[in-house]
């Protein structure tokens, strides 16, 4: 081709203007339909939770929940894909053979993609065997908090300070879900060895009666298993009792409060270390 034949090449602009604007209102009515579809499906699951009135509506919640966003995962990916193709064929990309030869492609990133269909299967099988669900308190690998999303390649954890961790699918080892099942409050408290046993245990167990009665959070009466450990500085008193799951943190706290306002007001002292020097009076 000479530079004269080149010069001849006529450009069709009014054919690329149309395939512009075809493929610009494409990408629109694309976005139009993803967020129709996705407010419908969010509509669906708020419905069917209405209807819901059980002991347990609070796990279904979370189950229908984390059901909602794996969908509305899927529906995302199909509208990418679809649009994608549309969009070619707008502009004079032959799709047919694109998906005649999409198996060859599936092949060829499967090989190329392992972590990322492993992702999806890990994902897939932590929904299905309810081992995590959106809203649950959590701890993964030493990643502590609340799931605020679950996806086909990943969850995000939001921890207590704000933080937001993605973690791959394919990379969840050990998980505590502390949202399965009641909580169980743990408190241990010193007390001084020059503090009476028994009266030390009628004010712990008075104490722990009033917590009962006072704080929601607490299910079972808090039980006095004993003496469980003698320190330097005194003898530990272990406390137990089922609280609401999610909540054995705050109860503990609570417990502890409540019981140092008992020792306070009945003179009874917890361990600690005391140094006591003695010497002779220094005469003035």
């Amino acid at each position: 081709m000479n530079l004269k034949e080149y010069f001849d090449i006529k450009i069709d602009y009014n054919e690329i203007m149309y395939r512009s604007i075809k493929v610009l209102f494409i990408i629109i009515g694309s976005i139009i339909i993803y967020y129709i579809v996705s407010l419908i499906i969010r509509r669906v699951f708020s419905l069917s939770l209405k209807s819901i009135r059980l002991k347990h509506t609070a796990i279904i919640r979370r189950r229908q929940k984390t059901l909602e966003k794996i969908i509305l995962s899927l529906w995302r990916y199909f509208v990418y894909f679809v649009s994608l193709l549309i969009i070619l064929s707008t502009v004079g990309v032959d799709i047919q053979t694109i998906l005649a030869g999409a198996g060859i492609l599936g092949v060829v990133v499967a090989v190329g993609s392992q972590n990322l269909l492993k992702d999806f299967l890990e994902g897939f099988f932590n929904v299905f065997e309810d081992n995590l669900s959106v809203g649950d308190y959590v701890d993964v690998d030493d990643v502590e908090g609340n799931i605020i999303d679950i996806g086909l390649r990943n969850i995000k954890i939001k921890s207590f300070t704000g933080e937001v961790h993605i973690i791959p699918n394919s990379k969840i080892g050990h998980i505590i879900n502390y949202s399965l099942d009641d909580g169980k409050a743990l408190v241990d408290v010193i007390i001084d060895y020059d503090s009476d046993l028994d009266q030390t245990l009628k004010v712990i167990k008075a104490s722990l009666i009033k917590s009962k009665e006072q704080n929601i959070n607490i299910l079972t009466e808090p039980n006095i298993l004993g003496i469980n450990e003698l320190h330097k500085l005194g003898y530990e008193v272990r406390i137990m009792c089922q609280t609401v799951k999610e909540t054995h943190w705050a109860v503990q706290r609570y417990l502890r409060q409540e019981l140092m306002k008992a020792f306070k007001d009945e003179n009874i002292n917890i361990g600690m270390n005391q140094i006591k020097i003695k010497g002779e009076k220094r005469l003035s």
